[in-house]
This record gives structure tokens, C-alpha cells and sequence, in this order.
């Protein structure tokens, strides 16, 4: 009797899966922070503690207490990333309230440009030509929409977003670098090292009725889930494929805050952002292709 054959998934494709749930689950993020009536001091507090409880009963649901040994082992390395990944989040909440979304996440669209730039630097991993194409076509697409709607946008924000792409691209190429990496255990104490900054600022009971759910869901769900994915990534993926996947967010963010909240992108982000989709899905099929004769 003959067993069926399993289906292989090669480590390329098992990258995209994990970048591309990842950043779907991340996409309510921006309307989740517009939701939460609190100071930025207390949101990021609630952020960071709730994120690293959840993450840690992870671990301890699934490798029991050498899980949370593993949170205290992960090196300079993972600790430089950690702190990365605190500095990400703090200047994407700044950028957030205060600014459009679509800026925001328009602006962090730049990620996958420097982290083509840091791995070829750092690395000595070129990207194939086909990434930098994509990731010139969606920076067209991306001064196409900053030209038409940036002048609304505040100088704190926008100069927040870019440090949020600069961060961004940074972590991704740390993790790819050391693909060994614990993306989990990195996250864990990301979080940690957050609220534990933000404790002596805040003022954690000062959210009241709705908030709560809406502070739950992001802290408790939206985020430990999304990165957890998206960080694990990079041990398939070469850091700017990883990020030109985070491009979607761009699209996904904006449209969900311009549902809720009525915050209507201009119609340069719709025009461009159709440019963003149509190149992001091209780049992952062509990848995926490659990735299968590999």
C-alpha cells in the first residue's frame, strides 16, 4: 500500500506564508490605536506589558518553563533587536497620532528600500533583480501619493514613520544575519523592556469602557501574533523581500480606518496604493517560483 505523498513546502514559500499572515494580522493595528482613548505613554505601557504576558504563555504552553529561560538567552544580538523593536513601536504610535494613517504607513512603505541597502551593506546578500524592481516600482508609487498628499501631514509624524522604516528594515536585517535567532523570545521581551520604559509616564488605569477591548485586542492578540510571524520570517527570507511584503500594510491600514473612523485617503493612495498590490502579488509569485527550483 502506497502512503500519499505530503506536499514540501521549501523554505522560500514557508517565508511568504509567514510574512504575508503576519502583516494581514498586523493590518488593524493603526485603526486599534485611533480607537484607544489613552495617552501615548499608557498605550505603549499596555502594548508592551500585554504582548509579552501572551507571548509568554505561548512559551510556557508550548516548552513549558525552558520557554522562559529562553527570553533571558538570547544575546546581544537579541537584545539590540529587542530594543529595536521597542524603538519601532514607540515611533509608530508618535507617527500614528500625529498624522494621517495613510501617511504613516505610506512613508514606513520605504523599509523595503533600506533593508536592501543594510543587507547588501552588512550582509553581502544582494537582492535579485527583481526585488529592486519591485521595490523602485513601489517607491514611484509611493512619491506619486506623498506628492499629492503630504501637505497635511505634521513634521513629528512623518519624520516618526521614516524612523519607524529605518527601525524596521534594521531588525529584519539583524534577524537574518543571526537566523537562529528566538523571534519569539525576542518579542517577549521586547514588550517587557517597553512598559518597563513607559511605566514611570503612564497612567494605565485611565482607560475606561471601550478601550479596554480595543487595548486587549491589540496588545493581547494583534500583536504578539503578527510579529511573532513576520519576525520569523527572515530565517527564509532575505531581509528585503520580508519587507517589501510589509508593503500591504500600506493598503490594509488605511482602508480599515478610513471604514471605522471615516478617515478618507486621498485618491492618489487609492491610485497608488493599486500599483503597491499589483507589484507586491507579481514579486511574491515570481519568488515563489524561484523558490520552488531552488
Amino acid at each position: 500500500m502506497q502512503h500519499a505523498t505530503q506536499p514540501h513546502l521549501s523554505p522560500h514559500a514557508k517565508g511568504l506564508a509567514l510574512a504575508v499572515t503576519g502583516v494581514l494580522v498586523l493590518s488593524p493595528d493603526s485603526l486599534l490605536i485611533r480607537l484607544i482613548d489613552a495617552d501615548p505613554w499608557s498605550l505603549l505601557f499596555w502594548r508592551g506589558l500585554m504582548s509579552s504576558c501572551a507571548l509568554s504563555l505561548y512559551l510556557l504552553a508550548t516548552v513549558g518553563p525552558q520557554g522562559l529561560i529562553r527570553i533571558t538567552r538570547v544575546g546581544l544580538a537579541g537584545l539590540a533587536t529587542a530594543v529595536l523593536f521597542a524603538l519601532n513601536t514607540s515611533l509608530f504610535v508618535v507617527s500614528v497620532r500625529h498624522t494621517a494613517v495613510a501617511n504613516t504607513l505610506v512613508l514606513l512603505s520605504v523599509s523595503p528600500l533600506f533593508g536592501a541597502i543594510f543587507s547588501s551593506l552588512f550582509l553581502r546578500e544582494h537582492a535579485p533583480p527583481r526585488t529592486w524592481i519591485a521595490t523602485f516600482v513601489c517607491i514611484g508609487a509611493i512619491g506619486y501619493i506623498m506628492a499629492e498628499g503630504m501637505g497635511r501631514a505634521t513634521l513629528i509624524g512623518d519624520s516618526a514613520a521614516l524612523g519607524v522604516a529605518l527601525t524596521m528594515a534594521s531588525i529584519l536585517t539583524l534577524l537574518r544575519a543571526r537566523r537562529a535567532s528566538d523571534a519569539i523570545a525576542i518579542v517577549t521581551l521586547s514588550g517587557l523592556l517597553l512598559a518597563l520604559v513607559m511605566l514611570p509616564f503612564a497612567a494605565p488605569f485611565s482607560l475606561a469602557g471601550a478601550s479596554w477591548i480595543y487595548m486587549g485586542t491589540l496588545g493581547l492578540i494583534v500583536i504578539p501574533l503578527s510579529f511573532a510571524l513576520t519576525l520569523s520570517a527572515p530565517k527564509y527570507l532575505p531581509a528585503p523581500e520580508v519587507g517589501l511584503i510589509f508593503l500591504l500594510e500600506t493598503i490594509l491600514g488605511p482602508i480599515l480606518v478610513w471604514g471605522v473612523v471615516g478617515e478618507e485617503p486621498p485618491p492618489a493612495t487609492l491610485l497608488g496604493g493599486g500599483v503597491l498590490i499589483a507589484t507586491l502579488s507579481l514579486h511574491a509569485v515570481l519568488s515563489l517560483k524561484r523558490g520552488r527550483r531552488e
